[in-house]
């Protein structure tokens, strides 16, 4: 006899392989709390799930993908590298699957649905975005009377502060064993010191050759760092010293302040400490940037162009981000969710509160440069931040070398 209220599905093979990024807390526990849901009405639906460490997912995907046998479904940032497999014909293209009743097209507001559209059609469903910010330990700011810099001097000014308060302690640990992390801090000097819109035909290598990445700005924001490591804010190897461990130093309130994602809000409640406050990227005076616009990066899931179920596929990844679950969802991983429809149900902490609604007052978003660049011009970036922290280039020589890396990058890509 037929089920009476909810639609069921009828029974059939419906195996789907999910891959994402591991260490994301609470992630694996909301996907499978979502199999059980989804399992009411899809009855034989199995998820697959495999999590794979971020540079291990960066490079191995790719390979997947042209494979003959690719996951189903893959987390994935929006930008460049969502718009990569979407070009590549990887990606499949999910405009009409999520038009359907219950797709994703009647969940999602327009803006969240255009991070992830080329050429107006739709290659992925946001599920989130992340945003950074300083987090800091209150308690050790109190006991030493800190204040939160607004501008970037007072951030040069807080890390001599507290090398003087204790010259063995590292103000701002930084990992950047896998490059992206100071990815992301040049990411916000760059808009700080030129804003975004003297940044954007450079990055989309639409600029004239002449001009492509000469702008002295980009210059000035590599010295910021460089200003930053001779004021002491971070300890002697930061090439050396893993993400994971850099966050331990703030977590075990060895270091008082970090530069971290709102993911990292998860980790540290996870562990059990609270007693930390967060503040925004400085502006840095005499720049160009807005103070007010946030580093922010949607994420979510394409499904890929072989896939042998594409529409259970669609509907699984709308599914995600139906009301209900986009609610679960931000109570498990602390995300601000792309659906924030049921949002007051969360009921999240101090910290998470504070930056949902900063982001929601924000001006402006900042895409960071490793997923926002060309990939020959991001791998470039990501090379430069190493040698500029080891010294083994100049502010600029990193330029000149990745000026060099885009004006090969726009002509193979002819770009005009």
């Amino acid at each position: 006899m037929a089920a009476v209220g909810a639609l069921v599905v009828p029974a059939q093979s419906t195996e789907l392989k999910m891959w994402i990024l591991s260490g994301n807390p609470g992630n694996a526990q909301f996907l499978t709390e979502a199999e059980t849901e989804f399992q009411k009405t899809h009855p034989d639906f199995k998820l697959v799930l495999e999590q794979l460490p971020n540079e291990s997912y960066k490079t191995q995907l790719p390979v997947a993908l042209a494979g003959s046998a690719p996951p189903d479904v893959f987390f994935n940032w929006a930008g460049e590298y969502a718009a990569r497999f979407a070009k590549e014909g990887q990606a499949l293209d999910i405009t009409e699957l999520g038009a359907k009743p219950g797709g994703f097209k009647h969940s999602l507001s327009d803006a969240w649905q255009s991070s992830f559209e080329l050429k107006g059609r739709n290659f992925g469903v946001p599920t989130d975005a992340v945003s950074k910010y300083f987090f800091y330990d209150k308690e050790f700011f109190a006991k030493n009377n800190l204040t939160p810099p607004t501008t970037f001097n007072g951030l040069v000014k807080l890390c001599k502060s507290i090398r003087q308060i204790d010259p063995s302690m590292v103000p701002w640990p930084l990992g950047n064993s896998e490059r992206w992390i100071v990815n992301h801090v040049v990411t916000m000097l760059n808009e700080r010191v030129l804003g975004n819109a003297n940044t954007a035909a450079d990055y989309d290598l639409s600029a004239p050759a002449d001009q492509l990445f000469t702008n002295p700005g980009y210059v000035e924001a590599w010295q910021k760092l460089v200003d930053l490591q001779d004021a002491g804010c971070f300890q002697d190897a930061p090439n050396a010293t893993s993400p994971e461990a850099a966050d331990q130093m703030f977590l075990a309130q060895v270091s008082p302040m970090t530069f971290c994602g709102t993911w990292c809000a998860a980790t540290f409640d996870k562990d059990g400490y609270t007693g930390y406050s967060l503040f925004r990227f400085p502006s840095i005076e005499g720049g160009k940037g807005d103070p007010a616009a946030t580093f922010l990066v949607p994420q979510g899931y394409q499904i890929a162009a072989k896939s042998q179920h594409p529409e259970l596929a669609a509907e699984w990844v709308s599914f995600l981000v139906s009301n209900e679950q986009a609610v679960n969802y931000a109570k498990l991983t602390a995300a601000v969710p792309s659906n924030a429809a049921l949002i007051e149900q969360v009921g999240g902490t101090e910290q998470f509160n504070w930056f949902a609604k900063d982001i929601a007052q924000s001006t402006g978003s900042v895409m960071v440069l490793n997923v926002l660049l060309e990939s020959a011009v991001s791998e470039a970036y990501l090379d430069a931040g190493v040698e500029v922290l080891n010294r083994t280039k100049t502010p600029q020589q990193a330029m000149d070398y990745i000026r060099g890396i885009a004006l090969q990058s726009k002509a193979r890509l002819g770009r005009n």
